[in-house]
């Protein structure tokens, strides 16, 4: 068994949510006296931080691919799923092979991952000064429910401020 424990504050109180956790948690106390333990809090991301990042990030992201479209889910999805598995991915050794495997990022949107995609945008010439949380913001709630534009790419494309991408010509 993991010697990860998973606890949580509940009334001022320290709870270790079930029983059979609060007992398997003694039992590994009375088998390792006086060690020492790092209490690292999870706070947890906000619904706000997950609509940013699939409401602004992802689309400006496949906005910018050749052959993707900002509107279609599926491509959206296929963006996200590239970027869990580029920048939140871990190896694993499956049939002998080292294979990159792609981790959730349910949570981890506040634990460094958003970050990691803006630095990978920065890095890429993408206009992340663009990513603002406070202008999403104002889109979502002042302009699209008025009737504004359907998502916050049309909107920046409507307002100037995403520069229209260029189409890449085919060289023969």
């Amino acid at each position: 068994m993991s010697n990860i424990f998973w606890a949580m504050s509940k009334d001022g109180k320290f709870s270790m949510g079930t029983e059979h956790n609060a007992i398997r948690f003694r039992e590994f106390l009375k088998k390792n006296p006086n060690m020492r333990f790092k209490i690292d809090p999870l706070t947890p991301e906000s619904n706000k931080q997950r609509a940013f990042f699939e409401g602004a990030v992802i689309p400006l992201i496949t906005y910018y691919q050749e052959g993707f479209d900002y509107n279609s889910y599926e491509d959206c999805k296929t963006v996200r799923d590239w970027l869990k598995t580029e920048l939140n991915g871990e190896f694993k050794v499956i049939a002998g092979h080292s294979v990159k495997v792609a981790k959730s990022t349910k949570g981890e949107l506040n634990k460094g991952f958003l970050e990691r995609v803006l630095d990978w945008m920065q890095d890429n010439g993408y206009q992340t000064e663009l990513l603002l949380p406070e202008d999403y913001k104002k889109w979502r709630d002042e302009i699209f429910p008025w009737g504004g534009p359907e998502n916050y790419i049309d909107y920046l494309l409507e307002t100037k401020k995403l520069k229209p991408k260029q189409e890449h010509e085919i060289q023969p």
